[in-house]
């Protein structure tokens, strides 16, 4: 397991004040990374989830957060942490690979159908940018084609090549811009969710019978919400299998 990130989170020391200095989030954070340089990682958790119930989030914070939990071995919620943590930094290396490490420990192994390997790579590439970063640089493309149409015709030049730099760049921002919609409504309609209790029964209807169990799940499972119900979420797995699982046995993504 590689080391936490000891330095302070910038974003959290300018979050909102409170009247005791112990709960301000650069103080709690403070205090978490004291208590895992102690091993002291029930102490740490306390901290960091402080800060998460006080709706700040930061990569690092989760980072931490997840390595505190692995160290608990609670492997559903370690999932859960650096997942939170790559929906903010979705290229931080050491997020990725302590990811990895999490999920070698899930009992559950539920494959991905096969899609085409130009589908894989469209994916992957969407999944590592931030939507943000897509329509800054599908913005600064466009600006450039703008500029270059601008001087193209104010010192009238006729070269075949400009013209050709000028269309391309508008493509490329088009482009970009598609990915950056798509990446929108997937974002908008994903809801997912990680289970987090050691051993759960999904069941075929939102009430807890024994006739209605379908099968059952291990904790850092990746599932997508397809309705709620009270208590109760209807999930799909990657397979296509699908069920209700009570709310307490998850965290939202």
């Amino acid at each position: 397991m590689q080391s936490f990130k000891l330095f302070i989170i910038i974003g959290l020391a300018c979050a909102y004040g409170f009247a005791q200095t112990d709960y301000k989030p650069d103080s709690l954070f403070k205090s978490g990374n004291q208590s895992m340089l102690q091993e002291d990682y029930t102490g740490a958790i306390k901290n960091y989830e402080k800060i998460v119930d006080q709706g700040h989030g930061h990569s690092d914070l989760f980072y931490n957060l997840g390595n505190a939990y692995f160290r608990k071995n609670q492997i559903g919620k370690a999932v859960w942490s650096y997942e939170k943590g790559l929906q903010l930094s979705p290229r931080d290396d050491d997020l990725l690979f302590n990811l990895a490490l999490a999920n070698a420990r899930v009992r559950d192994r539920i494959e991905e159908p096969q899609a085409m390997w130009l589908l894989q790579q469209y994916r992957a590439f969407k999944k590592s940018v931030l939507l943000n970063d897509l329509i800054l640089f599908a913005a600064v493309v466009l600006m450039l084609a703008s500029f270059l149409y601008f001087l193209k015709k104010y010192y009238r030049w006729e070269s075949i090549w400009i013209l050709r730099l000028i269309i391309a760049l508008f493509l490329i921002s088009l482009l970009i811009h598609l990915i950056a919609l798509d990446k929108y409504f997937e974002l908008s309609d994903t809801r997912e969710i990680v289970v987090i209790k050691p051993e759960v029964e999904i069941y075929s209807a939102p009430f807890a019978k024994r006739e209605t169990i379908l099968f059952r799940l291990h904790e850092g499972i990746k599932a997508d919400v397809t309705q709620e119900q009270l208590d109760w979420l209807e999930i799909i797995l990657l397979d296509g299998k699908k069920g209700w699982i009570q709310v307490e046995n998850v965290l939202r993504l």
